[in-house]
């Protein structure tokens, strides 16, 4: 069920591949650490050509990855995997955090209601 949502600003260096393959990294901590299947996990990547970070320095960018999960794991949990999914999104965006003044920031939303099929 996981749903992941990675927005950046568009001037991130990482080639469209490599981001694919960030994404994937990402779904599979998840399958290990909530448990989920992979099968579950919907996983996109959205790219903003209009965006101010601070004060508008083109030398600025971010990346935020959106987490959504169903309720049900403890905070503890949920924060530990915050952590590494930042920690993860750090080491994968080293190319553009050495080109940008890059922000990166991890939040995980539990959804109270919900309809799978």
């Amino acid at each position: 069920m996981p749903h992941l949502v990675l927005e950046a600003s568009a001037n991130i260096v990482e080639s469209n591949e490599r981001v694919r393959k960030i994404l994937q990294e990402c779904q599979e901590l998840l399958t290990q650490q909530l448990p989920t299947q992979l099968a579950s996990c919907k996983s996109r990547c959205v790219l903003h050509d209009l965006f101010v970070v601070g004060d508008a320095n083109p030398k600025n960018a971010f990346v935020h990855l959106e987490v959504k999960v169903l309720a049900g794991r403890s905070q503890e949990l949920l924060n530990l995997i915050a952590q590494q999914l930042h920690n993860l999104l750090t080491q994968e965006f080293n190319k553009s955090s050495q080109t940008f003044n890059l922000a990166i920031s991890v939040e995980i939303v539990e959804l109270t209601t919900s309809f799978v099929k």
